[in-house]
C-alpha cells in the first residue's frame, strides 16, 4: 500500500473530477439516491424561503450587493440573480431550517453545498450542454468530494472551531461546477487550491445561536463559483491544498494522524456518499435520537414524575448540544434551541417527536424550562457518530436506559419511502399548494425527461 507521501490528493481529486463521465459513473444507484436527496432539499428550501425569520433579511443584504442583474434563480424569490449569489441564496435557504441531510461519518450536510451549485451551474448552461444526467452527476461528485473530505476532518474539527459543512462544502462545490463545465485535472486543481483560501465557518455561532450557521453553506457554494472563476482565468491557485502542511487535513482538524490512501481509495468505483441520511427533524443531528426516545418514552409513561434525565454524548458532540452554559439550558432563539439536547429532549418528551417546527414556539415554555432543569448531560467516549444514551429516573424509583446508536434516517435505522415523501408534502404543499406539490415530486423522479430549468420554473 502507498505511504502517505506517494499519495497526491488533490491530484486524484482532480482528475475523479475531471473524467466524470454519465456513462461509466451515473449508476441506478447513484441516480435513485441523488433524486431522493434532491427531493428532500428542495422541500427543506421551499418551507425556509417562504416563510423563516432570517430568508428577508439575508435576501435583502444580497439584493443590495446588486445581485439582481442575472439570469439565475433563487428558490421562490425569481430568476434575476447574478450566479454567485443565486447559489448563496439557494444554499443558505437549504440550510436555515437545520432540516436539511447529514453525513454522519463526516458530521457534516453535503446536499446544500452539492446540490446549489449544480442547479445554478447547469442553469447557465442550458439543457443542450448540461443535461438532467449530467447534473445529477454533478451533484453526486461534489457529494462525494464533500463527504470523503468531512469523513478525514471528523467530529474533532469543532475543537478548532471549525463547521465541516462550510469548510469541506467548498470543494464540493467547486467540483460540482467543475464537472458540468467540464473542465480539465489543472484547472480543478486551481480552483481547489484557490478554495482552500476561502474555506471557513466558524462554530462561534453557538455563543449567541446566531445566524451565521445558515449563511455557511451559502458562503461556500458562492466562493466556489470565485474559485472556479479564477482558476478558469488562469490564476495560479496553491499546490495540495487537501494534502499540504498547511491544507484542509492539517489545518482545521486537531487529529494529526491522516490516512490518505482511504481518503482516496476506489475514488470513482465506491460511493461513499449514498451512506448520507435524511433528517426527521429540523435541529441538530446530535439531538435526534433523543428525540425519538424522549418522544415514545414521554408520551408512553404520560404522568409520570421524572426525578432525572441523564444524556450521555461523545465528547465532540458534548461541545456543541451539552454544554452546561445558559443558551443551552434556556435556549432564547431558534438556533439556540435547535443545538440544545436539554431543550430538544425535554420538548419532544413533553409534546412527541414528530412536531415539526412547532418547538420554535415554545421556548418561553414552562414545563419545558422546569423538565429542563432536570436533564444532565454528561460526556461518554463509547458513544460514537450521532448516537447518544439515555437514563431515566422516575420519582417511584425505576429507572430505565435506552442506547440510542443510530438516529432515525440513518443507513442502520433509514427512513421509509413514505416518510421521505411525507417530510416533503409536509414543507412544500403549504407553500404551493397540492398540485404543483406533486407535479415537482413526479418531475424529480423522472428528472432523466426533463432538464433542469423545467424544475426551477417550478419553484421560481
Amino acid at each position: 500500500m502507498a505511504s502517505n507521501q506517494d499519495i497526491q490528493v488533490t491530484k486524484l481529486f482532480a482528475e475523479f473530477v475531471s473524467k466524470a463521465d454519465v456513462s461509466l459513473l451515473l449508476t441506478p444507484t447513484v441516480v435513485a439516491h441523488v433524486k431522493e436527496y434532491l427531493l428532500d432539499y428542495l422541500g427543506v428550501t421551499v418551507a425556509a424561503a417562504h416563510s423563516w425569520e432570517s430568508t428577508e433579511q439575508i435576501l435583502k443584504a444580497v439584493v443590495g450587493l446588486g445581485a439582481r442583474t442575472g439570469t439565475s434563480t433563487v428558490v421562490l424569490k425569481g430568476n434575476d440573480f447574478l450566479p454567485q449569489y443565486a447559489a448563496l441564496m439557494n444554499a443558505a435557504l437549504g440550510h436555515t431550517m437545520d432540516f436539511d441531510d447529514t453525513y454522519t461519518p463526516g458530521s457534516l450536510h453535503a446536499g446544500v453545498c452539492a446540490i446549489p451549485a449544480a442547479l445554478t451551474q447547469a442553469e447557465l448552461l442550458g439543457s443542450e450542454d448540461a443535461t438532467a444526467e449530467r447534473f445529477m452527476l454533478a451533484a453526486a461528485v461534489g457529494y462525494e468530494v464533500i463527504c470523503r473530505l468531512g469523513a478525514k476532518q471528523g467530529n474533532e474539527a469543532y475543537a478548532r472551531g471549525f463547521h465541516n459543512t462550510a469548510t469541506c462544502g467548498i470543494f464540493g462545490a467547486v467540483a460540482a461546477i467543475s464537472v458540468l463545465k467540464r473542465l480539465p485535472a489543472s484547472t480543478v486543481e486551481d480552483a481547489f487550491g484557490l478554495a482552500l483560501s476561502k474555506a471557513a465557518g466558524s462554530m462561534q455561532y453557538l455563543e449567541n445561536g446566531s445566524w451565521n450557521k445558515r449563511l455557511h453553506p451559502g458562503f461556500a457554494v458562492h466562493d466556489a463559483f470565485v474559485a472556479v472563476s479564477l482558476a478558469e482565468a488562469g490564476v495560479l491557485g496553491a499546490a495540495r491544498p487537501f494534502e499540504g502542511s498547511y491544507g484542509l487535513l492539517h489545518a482545521y482538524t486537531p487529529r494529526t494522524e491522516h490516512d490518505l490512501p482511504s481518503l482516496v481509495a476506489d475514488l470513482g468505483s465506491r460511493w461513499d456518499f449514498i451512506e448520507t441520511a435524511l433528517k426527521p427533524y429540523p435541529a441538530c443531528r446530535m439531538t435526534h435520537g433523543l428525540i425519538e426516545v424522549g418522544g415514545r418514552l414521554g408520551q408512553e409513561t404520560k404522568g409520570r414524575e421524572v426525578e432525572k434525565l441523564t444524556v450521555s454524548l461523545s465528547s465532540p458532540n458534548h461541545i456543541v448540544v451539552g454544554s452546561q452554559i445558559p443558551n443551552k439550558l434556556h435556549p432564547a432563539n431558534i438556533v439556540d434551541a435547535q443545538f440544545s439536547a436539554y431543550f430538544q429532549l425535554a420538548h419532544a418528551w413533553l409534546y412527541g417527536s414528530d412536531t415539526g417546527i412547532e418547538f420554535s414556539k415554545r421556548l418561553d415554555d414552562e414545563g419545558i424550562h422546569k423538565l429542563s432543569d432536570k436533564i444532565e448531560c454528561v460526556k461518554d467516549d463509547s458513544v460514537k457518530g450521532f448516537g447518544s444514551k439515555l437514563r431515566v429516573q422516575y420519582s417511584d424509583g425505576e429507572t430505565k436506559e435506552v442506547d440510542i446508536p443510530f438516529p432515525l434516517g440513518e443507513p442502520e435505522h433509514p427512513f421509509s419511502r413514505d416518510r421521505v415523501e411525507a417530510k416533503y408534502f409536509s414543507l412544500v404543499t403549504p407553500v404551493l399548494g397540492e398540485g404543483k406539490a406533486k407535479n415537482l415530486k413526479n418531475l424529480v423522479e423522472n428528472l432523466e425527461s426533463h432538464s433542469v430549468s423545467e424544475l426551477l420554473q417550478l419553484v421560481s
